[in-house]
Formats: structure tokens, C-alpha cells, sequence
């Protein structure tokens, strides 16, 4: 896995894609990581048992989506089995069998507040007040600030 400038792992662990919908190259194990930007799954790439064998895996991000594209994370709770993690996005609703999904779900949705937070410029109100007072010889406004007239050039 690749990451960009800036970018930091703030949770990963082993999980299952159960359902490879959104864009996945394909479902089965894997590992879900999530960082400061992105949540992203990585899966083992198989180019057969022998070469697998001989040269080692190696492994091809199978989803990647980036935190503020993440529509909904929610924990999916079924009659039989262990709760999975859902995340929603534009594409479909991939599932995740992932330990603690409800810690998951919470660690991501306090990266896509903070990568919201970060990525809203900060905004600075200057509040400036301007004063102008009457020159005594022409009656004209002028700057508090400025020493003489703008009409006549006597000294404010």
C-alpha cells in the first residue's frame, strides 16, 4: 500500500470483503486500513498456487474510497453470525467482516469529521473601525489616522 504525503494509518486489521460491490476487483480476506484520508482494502493477488508458492504473494489494493466520498458507516447485525461493517458510498454498500465493527465505525467516522474539519479553510473576521472627524477650518470628513485635511490641508 502506497500512501500520500500528509497521509498516516490510523487503524488496520485483518477483515473479509463479503460482498465486493463499489468498484472492488473482487471479494475475500484481506486487510481493511484506515487513514487520515482514505479507507482502503487490500487483498492478496493470486497468480497461481505454484507461483505463489515459489515468489511469495503480493498484494493489490481490491477497494479504495476516499473519506469524504463515504456517504453512511453502519453495523449490520444479523440473526445468526457475527455483526458486520457496512459502508455506504456513491457505488454500492460493501460489507466488511472485520473484528469489533462498531469500533470501526466509530474510528471512521471520527477520520471523516477530522479530514472534514482539515480540509474547511479557517475562516478570520478583521473587524476595523473607521473613524472620520470634521476639520475645524472646512467642515470636510477626514481619517482619524491621516494628520491633515483632504480639502484644504490644514492639520486635524
Amino acid at each position: 500500500m502506497l500512501l500520500d504525503p500528509g497521509e498516516s494509518v490510523l487503524r488496520s486489521a485483518y477483515a473479509v470483503l463479503e460482498r465486493p460491490e463499489a468498484g472492488a476487483a473482487r471479494g475475500g480476506p484481506g486487510v481493511l486500513y484506515l487513514t487520515n484520508r482514505r479507507l482502503l482494502f487490500e487483498a492478496p493477488a493470486s497468480r497461481g498456487l505454484m507461483r505463489d508458492l515459489l515468489q511469495g504473494k503480493e498484494n493489490h489494493l481490491a477497494w479504495d474510497e476516499r473519506l469524504p466520498e463515504i456517504r453512511n458507516v453502519s453495523v449490520r447485525r444479523g440473526r445468526v453470525g457475527r455483526p458486520r461493517l457496512v459502508v455506504e458510498v456513491a457505488r454500492g454498500r460493501p460489507v466488511f467482516d472485520v473484528l469489533e465493527p462498531e469500533a470501526w465505525a466509530g474510528a471512521i467516522a471520527e477520520a471523516r469529521y477530522g479530514a472534514a474539519a482539515s480540509a474547511a479553510p479557517a475562516l478570520h473576521t478583521v473587524e476595523r473601525e473607521i473613524v472620520k472627524v470634521r476639520c475645524r477650518y472646512c467642515g470636510n470628513l477626514a481619517h482619524e489616522t491621516s494628520g491633515r485635511c483632504a480639502a484644504c490641508g490644514a492639520p486635524l
